[in-house]
């Protein structure tokens, strides 16, 4: 008599929230690339929405496989869980991609996005003292409010996201 014994092990939070941020991570390099290559400025404002509906969509897909590979079932803690590795790993891996590239292959991305807000902060009637002041504040502070913000916002989708997609078990596991 046979025995048909799962070798696979199950799925956790931990497991497809790794799995599909590095999905995420690959996906916000290569926007930032085409962006970066074409020579938009790929740090602007508008290119924020486009990255909500993908992590949206991510998020929506990281639970559907949760549930599918899983009991068929996922808690609400369960998908901000998700959510969370996701958005740590898509955060660190396209940051040190992104720090790299501007760095080493293109400084003149980074230099296109200050211009714009030097721009924007004289359109505001503000003097180039205080332009100046801005600009040195706003590049020491870039790098880790991208990682900060980054990783809050993923979190945040997941909240909201797992409001929707959450799949109570209706049998109490104690």
């Amino acid at each position: 008599m046979e025995t048909n014994v799962n070798t696979t092990s199950p799925v956790t939070t931990r497991s497809v929230g790794i799995k599909v941020g590095l999905i995420s991570a690959l996906v916000v390099v290569v926007l930032f690339l085409m962006l970066a290559i074409s020579g938009v400025n790929a740090f602007d404002q508008s290119w924020n929405w486009i990255g909500m509906v993908i992590t949206i969509a991510l998020v929506i897909l990281a639970h559907k496989n949760f549930k599918d590979n899983g009991t068929g079932y996922m808690s609400y803690g369960q998908g901000v869980g998700i959510g969370f590795w996701m958005a740590l790993v898509a955060v660190i891996i396209s940051g040190l991609v992104t720090l790299a590239y501007v760095t080493f292959v293109d400084t003149g991305a980074m230099e296109l996005l200050w211009e714009t807000q030097a721009e924007k902060m004289a359109q505001q009637g503000m003097g180039d003292e205080q332009i100046e002041m801005g600009l040195s504040i706003a590049q020491k502070l870039f790098w880790p409010m991208y990682f900060i913000f980054g990783l809050i916002g993923g979190v945040l989708v997941a909240v909201i996201v797992s409001i929707f997609t959450q799949k109570k078990n209706p049998q109490p596991v104690f």
